[in-house]
């Protein structure tokens, strides 16, 4: 019922009452109506469960307690069936037979305690074992075995009855262990007892598992387990009846619930808490229904909200893309300036900042820092012939191989081209750099896979260890390269460690260039001339062509470096391109004497420019008069890697016009035997590596065979280099080699000698 306020004609306002809607009424009875049967209703409920609670109670607590008897009933009988153990009743035996201790019983002992160990490990529950410890007394209380401790603690023992029976006890509150739970087992022998087995249970382990008390020794989480009825006077907050543990001094006891939800669907409060709630809910209902029109307004401000924030988080997400964009871009940028796109291996910058770090760690702790510069031997060859594919699959295979030699403190990068870095930032002995200079240097034995081909090569390493060869890393780097390129000079396929002066040698090495580019000019250069001679007549029918350089600054130059030295400068194609000349010259004047042809060294550089090699043969042979028959050329078997269209052309042009072309150090490289075929060789030329362990060694006599009957067999006459006794003259004969030079018949001569030797073989033959 409510009041409102009107006014009448003479102006006056009045009160007048105004009843609440039947349908509100209506509604209000239901709510009451409703509460009142929700009330009885709950009274009911809460009085059948309090019945049915405390009936499951009282049969938890006696399944628990059964459980409990039969868990020690259990007990009883694992303790009575270790007493009968052979090993226990064995010792006892012996003993009564008067064994001594030292010996025969002390064994028995160790067994007695490995099964009683065995059996404290065997018996167990999740949370652990059954037993915490089992001991072994003597019957005057001694103890002779313990699980817990070995040899075992003194722990005395009041001293057995003689007459004691074999019946198997729970004691509990013994004396000196008042809070454990023991198992008791006299051993008893021929009516006597002869000693005690007694086991330590664990009872809040295996309580724990078996009734749901609280293992962490708190208390219990329902139960509490008392020892006599002597303690049932000090139980408080039991629940009901206390039920005995049967076979056992134990009595169980159930503890009021502590669980909220137990005591709150029991309480009497509840049930008015509930009516409560429902009229809440209902009145809450009620004004929901009357705040519809409001709620239309404000969800409809909530989808314009909605739709607002849709846009901004897309905008948000456009932006966030853009960041990450952005960072990818710096993150790309680092990595690109850091490392090798190609091998994913730290760059030069990288590398030098690690061994940077490197020295300042080692210069403060007191080791030193091992560096290896690594070089791939004859690389350029590969990527001249098989193409710059073929070279980044060998540097990425090689990247791939020491990495794997490397570990994880180490850094391997790749500085430029075929040049590896590898820094060992913590050397302890120095012998370590050589072995792992073997082992690095090892990796290269395995042939190289390259499109579908297998392909040999080697490995130069130049080493160089902190601080005696460089405390900075510029000078540690610099000196690792300078030791590399003595390794090359040294051969290849070898590593070197940094010496003082190898940068002398370099200047040295400059210095000879820079003297070489004009000896030329100053007539320093000259000619020696090998004969090649013809097995079956003896007679002279070529000679070789060997390059001699006499330097006023710096003497006679050996062979061995003149070469190196104008490979570095780049001066091959000019010293070439002498040598022609002045052999073909040479050889005109030779004719007037003798027939005999000049046979040349090529360089692989020459043949890189095929053209330009063409036209100085050309003008050699114009300038000089020779006949092309009666010039050799000389091209070692790495040019055949060079499987090339304009070597091949080349090589063909040359034989077109009678030139004749020698495979030369055959058998030394890559020996593709295929290529023979498809190239135009006269002359196959044997290394004089065969040749100087012939015929002695059964090896290299095997090879030259071979190597002899398959040069017949494709029409090829064959030369054998380094011949220098009979008897290897003898074997190429039987053999029927053609040709051979070497110390046996003229060490290297100038051209006078050669045309005087020409010139004696002309009378020979005449007179």
């Amino acid at each position: 019922m409510g009041t409102s306020v009107k006014a009448d004609p003479q102006g006056k306002k009045v009160r007048s009452r105004r009843w609440l809607p039947a349908s509100t009424v209506a509604g209000g009875v239901a709510v009451v109506v409703y509460l009142a049967i929700l009330l009885v209703t709950t009274w009911v409920a809460q009085d059948r469960l309090s019945h049915s609670t405390a009936a499951r109670r009282a049969l938890d607590a006696q399944l628990h307690a059964n459980a409990l008897s039969y868990f020690y009933a259990e007990r009883l009988g694992d303790l009575a069936n270790l007493r009968r153990d052979q090993a226990v009743q064995s010792f006892f035996v012996n003993r009564d037979l008067g064994m001594s201790m030292k010996y025969g019983l002390q064994a028995s002992l160790v067994s007695i305690r490995a099964a009683l160990i065995e059996r404290v490990g065997e018996k167990r529950v999740d949370s652990g074992p059954f037993f915490d410890r089992i001991a072994l007394f003597d019957a005057d209380g001694t103890i002779l075995v313990d699980t817990a401790t070995d040899p075992p603690s003194a722990e005395p023992r009041a001293p057995l009855d003689p007459g004691a029976q074999a019946h198997v006890r729970l004691v509990v509150d013994a004396p000196g262990h008042p809070d454990a739970v023991l198992v008791e087992a006299p051993i008893v022998m021929a009516a006597r007892a002869r000693g005690t087995l007694v086991a330590w249970v664990n009872e809040r382990t295996t309580l724990a598992a078996l009734v749901g008390l609280d293992p962490s020794g708190s208390g219990f989480a329902r139960y509490r387990l008392l020892r006599s009825a002597a303690e049932l006077a000090d139980v408080e907050d039991a629940a009901g009846a206390p039920v005995e543990v049967s076979g056992t001094p134990f009595f169980l006891v159930d503890r009021k619930p502590t669980s909220l939800d137990e005591r709150l669907l029991t309480s009497r409060w509840f049930l008015f808490a509930l009516v409560l709630l429902a009229f809440a809910l209902l009145v809450g209902g009620w004004m929901l229904l009357g705040a519809q029109r409001e709620n239309l307004v404000l969800q409809t401000r909530m989808d314009v909200a909605r739709l607002q924030r849709r846009k901004l988080s897309e905008h948000n997400e456009r932006l966030r893309e853009e960041i990450k964009k952005r960072k990818e871009y710096e993150r790309r940028l680092v990595y690109q300036a850091n490392y090798d796109a190609l091998t994913g291996l730290p760059n030069r910058a990288l590398a030098m900042d690690r061994l940077e770090q490197s020295l300042m760690i080692a210069a403060r702790e007191g080791h030193r820092v091992l560096v290896f510069y690594l070089d791939i031997d004859h690389f350029k060859r590969v990527n001249d012939s098989l193409g710059h594919a073929a070279g980044d699959e060998v540097l990425i295979q090689t990247a791939e191989r020491v990495s794997a030699l490397v570990s994880a403190g180490d850094t391997l990068a790749r500085l430029a081209a075929d040049e590896f870095l590898v820094i060992y930032p913590d050397l302890r002995e120095p012998v370590d750099a050589a072995e792992r200079a073997r082992a690095l240097l090892g990796l290269f034995a395995a042939p190289f896979s390259i499109e579908g081909r297998e392909l040999f090569l080697t490995g130069t390493l130049g080493i160089a260890v902190s601080p005696c060869d460089g405390k900075s890393a510029e000078d540690l780097l610099k000196n690792a390269d300078l030791a590399m390129k003595e390794a090359k000079d040294g051969g290849r396929a070898r590593y070197s460690f940094y010496v003082p002066g190898l940068d002398v040698q370099i200047r040295e090495r400059l210095s000879m260039a820079n003297l070489l580019r004009h000896a030329a000019e100053r007539g320093e250069l000259t000619l020696l001339y090998q004969p090649l001679i013809d097995l079956r007549s003896g007679r002279v029918v070529a000679a070789e062509a060997l390059l001699r350089w006499n330097s006023e600054e710096l003497g006679a130059v050996a062979p061995d470096l003149l070469v190196p030295v104008a490979e570095d400068a780049g001066l091959i194609p000019q010293i070439g391109g002498w040598v022609l000349e002045r052999a073909c010259a040479t050889a005109a004047r030779w004719q007037a004497i003798a027939p005999c042809r000049v046979a040349v060294n090529v360089s692989s550089l020459q043949l890189q420019a095929p053209e330009s090699f063409s036209e100085q043969v050309d003008l050699a042979l114009k300038r000089s008069g020779l006949s092309a028959g009666l010039l050799e050329l000389e091209i070692t078997e790495g040019v055949l890697l060079r499987d090339r269209p304009t070597i091949g052309a080349l090589l063909a042009d040359l034989d077109r016009r009678g030139i004749r072309l020698s495979l030369d150090d055959f058998g030394t490289g890559y020996s593709a035997l295929s290529y023979l075929r498809r190239f135009p060789f006269h002359v196959l030329k044997i290394d004089r590596s065969f040749i100087a362990g012939i015929p002695d060694n059964q090896e290299d006599a095997e090879l030259t065979r071979a190597i002899i009957a398959m040069a017949q067999a494709l029409d090829l006459s064959v030369l054998a280099e380094g011949v220098e006794r009979p008897e290897q003259r003898a074997f190429l004969l039987e053999q029927r080699c053609d040709l051979a030079q070497g110390y046996l018949f003229s060490r290297p001569i100038d051209a006078d000698a050669l045309g005087a030797m020409l010139a004696r073989q002309g009378e020979v033959t005449r007179g």
